[in-house]
């Protein structure tokens, strides 16, 4: 009863707060189902009345299976090709390349796992239906009556107990009666058992001549099996009977049900698929034995409270009790509603602990839901700036641990990595393309003017500084340096000199945007042209933040000093930045900028944002071009809308930070907030929520800046438990658009420096120490 009663007045704190979806009817389409997830499970819940329905995935189910994608013929071209790029003839350059691709040219996809049903029987017409998700509790709930019997259901993913956990009641007894059955898109058998269990097992079966077109947003076919899969459901009654028929159970006349879910896979590691699904599947089931539902409902809720209720937000808006499709709506319409972006930053943070725990894979495009044996970019790991945003919001939205999926992959990825490095370029080190998959493929795929782009293992390297800056863990960067130092080696081995003395990467391209090279103008056409070229922008900003890495860590760690050197001579000859004739920061080495190409990329500006080498205060010139650049852009939704959002916070102006939030990201949202209703892809969700963070606190170059774009939309406000770099935590409140209040902890003891505006102040906070500062 105490839980109960708990829950209930978490519902109605949630509402108030921003941390509840929630819809007066059952989702129709999956884009109206709202997500449950323990890291590595993940459930859509549609709340149906009379048939509910879970979606269901697992995070290591995939097509295909251990692979080398390496072309060994690819290094033979490697010549020729920057030959073309010297000579500018780039059309010939890419159309080489397609002969340095990875074999096969696509890579494996993620796939759907199957489907949970409960057909109900119910005497009678519901009312007063409500169907939510609360963010606080990581719980989906549906309630409604059937005359005077109110039905309640709840559904959770238990990380600890590694279980989907429905439990269903009602007010009176005897009256929770339904059919249990398994589905799914793939080849299975299912089976129930007298002892109140319905399994199934199969496996991802080959497919051919599926593959429309040849764009590189489908999904290629696959000719040999994926991994193998098994799910078992437990079925646990309060009264009333429980019978097994074939492949379905049946409860009638109960007074309360549980069901736990279980599911695994044979995916042992990226080159390992001789697990044992169903035993697997079996083991998380017997681990919870008779373990009483408010026991596993009480672990789930102290591991989930222990994570999200480290941040709170409030930006000024008052309670809504309108459902959430109806809110948006109005949103939309016109009406002024700031508690919409506070619950859309939790949203984020909620999926975050919902789609990545340590020991589970990486968030991919979809995060880890995917109904769709097609899914858009075969909801893959795109690194050319996708999975980086999906985990943008982890450091700064106090979920470090959730960072530790992509973490890991970054050292997995250097095995596979450096046979690239060798195959394809005769380098030593480790490198990726802009794509990788479960399998950890390292070659370039899709195409050339995609996938000649050589800079992925750099990206990720900035993910594994940047838990350092923020953490301050010794261990982690004794961990991360080796990973560091093999990055580099690869650069040092492939850069080459332009014209002008300068070290520049070729063959590359600026991240899926066709430049001017051939084009009748010379100017950029957004994705109709070529992309092939030398040396672009943004690789020589991710090999200054590499290098620079490097050489802090090896310098932190006492080690490597000769190599330390080499890297630092190599980094004063990269070619810098240019500011070209529109006054902007120029994408290329070459100045084919289109001041009337709005492209989604902004690769260029990783300069801006996610890295600070572009500020008001080191170089002004740069940043005064590359707000240029961002105004020539233009706004944009889905990711490359959060995107700006973030960079606009970086310029400092909060109101278009906000306008990109509102007028273009939100509105693109599905029912249950999901970025893209069409095509489903995560990242503008986890961009959309690092970009409000970045709106209210800012910690780069060594200081910490309070409220860099406050709108003037969000007046009065506050926000608790952001994390700044240097291993600080953060409390922020403002009013009448003023900064009123900071409370800063210390976790490690650094040396503090506070901004807001023009005012700067250094303090020193021992460990543990915090400090309260109004700004004098």
């Amino acid at each position: 009863m105490k839980i109960l009663l708990a829950l209930a007045a978490t519902v109605l704190v949630a509402e108030a707060n921003n941390t509840t979806l929630w819809y007066a009817q059952p989702a129709v389409e999956w884009t109206d189902a709202v997500p449950i997830g323990n890291g590595r499970l993940g459930a859509m819940v549609y709340g149906g009345i009379e048939n509910e329905r879970l979606q269901l995935n697992e995070d290591t189910l995939w097509s295909g299976g251990p692979h080398c994608y390496d072309n060994p013929e690819a290094y033979q071209h490697l010549a020729e090709v920057r030959k073309l790029l010297r000579q500018g003839k780039y059309a010939d350059a890419e159309k080489l390349a397609g002969k340095m691709m990875g074999v096969p040219i696509h890579q494996a996809a993620y796939q759907p796992f199957g489907d949970l049903h409960l057909k109900f029987q119910h005497q009678g017409e519901a009312s007063n239906y409500r169907r939510e998700l609360d963010f606080e509790s990581g719980i989906a709930s549906v309630t409604y009556q059937v005359g005077d019997a109110e039905f309640t259901r709840r559904i959770f993913a238990s990380h600890p107990d590694q279980t989907v956990v429905i439990r269903l009641e009602c007010s009176q007894p005897g009256r929770i009666s339904f059919d249990l059955t398994n589905s799914s898109p793939h080849p299975f058998e299912s089976q129930a058992s007298a002892d109140g269990t319905l399994s199934m097992s199969g496996q991802i079966a080959p497919r051919t001549g599926k593959r429309a077109g040849g764009s590189h947003g489908l999904t290629a076919d696959w000719d040999t099996p994926g991994t193998k899969f098994a799910a078992t459901t437990k079925v646990q009654t309060e009264g009333g009977s429980l019978t097994a028929n074939g492949d379905q159970l049946t409860v009638r006349n109960a007074d309360a049900v549980t069901l736990y879910y279980c599911a695994a896979t044979s995916f042992v590691n990226y080159q390992d698929v001789s697990g044992d699904a169903i035993a697997k599947a079996r083991r998380d089931l017997t681990s919870i034995g008779n373990k009483p539902f408010n026991d596993v409902l009480k672990a789930h809720l102290d591991d989930h409270s222990s994570l999200f209720e480290r941040v709170s937000i409030d930006l000024g808006s008052k309670p809504n009790s309108l459902p959430t499709d109806e809110r948006f709506k109005h949103a939309r319409d016109g009406q002024h509603d700031p508690g919409l972006a506070a619950l859309v930053f939790q949203y984020g943070r909620y999926l975050m602990i919902a789609g990545s725990r340590p020991g589970t894979q990486p968030l991919n495009l979809q995060g880890i839901w995917n109904n769709e044996m097609s899914p858009p970019w075969s909801s893959k790991y795109t690194i050319n700036i996708n999975i980086e945003m999906n985990y943008w919001v982890a450091e700064v939205g106090n979920l470090s641990e959730c960072h530790e999926p992509l973490l890991r992959m970054a050292a997995e990825l250097q095995e596979p990595g450096k046979k690239t490095a060798e195959a394809h370029y005769r380098a030593g080190g480790w490198m990726t393309h802009h794509n990788t998959d479960l399998w950890r493929g390292t070659a370039p795929v899709d195409g050339p003017q995609w996938g000649m782009w050589p800079m992925g293992g750099a990206w990720l390297c900035q993910h594994l500084w940047e838990h350092y800056l923020y953490t301050g863990k010794r261990e982690h960067l004794e961990e991360s340096y080796p990973i560091l130092k093999g990055a580099v080696e690869y650069y040092l081995d492939v850069l080459i000199e332009n014209e002008k003395g300068y070290l520049i990467t070729s063959p590359s391209l600026s991240p899926e945007h066709s430049h001017g090279g051939g084009t009748k103008d010379g100017l950029s056409v957004g994705r109709d042209g070529t992309s092939l070229c030398e040396g672009p922008t943004m690789d020589l900003q991710l090999l200054n933040d590499l290098f620079a890495n490097t050489i802090a860590a090896s310098e932190t760690l006492g080690v490597d000093e000769d190599f330390r050197e080499k890297v630092a001579a190599t980094r004063k000859r990269l070619q810098p930045m240019q500011i070209g004739r529109h006054g902007q920061l120029q994408e290329w080495l070459v100045d084919w900028d289109n001041p009337e190409d709005q492209h989604s990329h902004v690769s260029h500006l990783y300069g801006l944002f996610p890295s600070a080498q572009i500020n008001p205060y080191d170089t002004p010139k740069l940043f005064k071009a590359a707000t240029t650049s961002l105004i020539q852009r233009g706004f944009s939704g889905g990711w490359s809308g959060a995107w700006r959002i973030a960079l606009w916070a970086r310029v400092g102006d909060g109101d278009k930070a906000l306008k990109s939030l509102t007028e273009n990201v939100m509105p693109r949202f599905a029912t249950n907030l999901f970025n893209g209703s069409e095509k489903f892809q995560i990242d503008a969700n986890f961009g959309a929520t690092a970009g409000i963070a970045e709106m209210l606190l800012q910690s780069h170059n060594g200081e910490i800046h309070l409220l860099p774009a406050l709108p003037k939309d969000w007046p009065n406000g506050s926000v608790k438990g952001l994390r700044a770099r240097g291993g600080f935590e953060v409390d922020i409140t403002w009013k009448d658009g003023e900064f009123s209040e900071a409370k800063i902890h210390s976790l490690s003891g650094k040396p503090l420096q506070l901004r807001y505006g023009q005012t700067v102040v250094d303090k020193e906070l021992a460990q543990g120490e915090s400090l309260t500062w109004n700004g004098r």
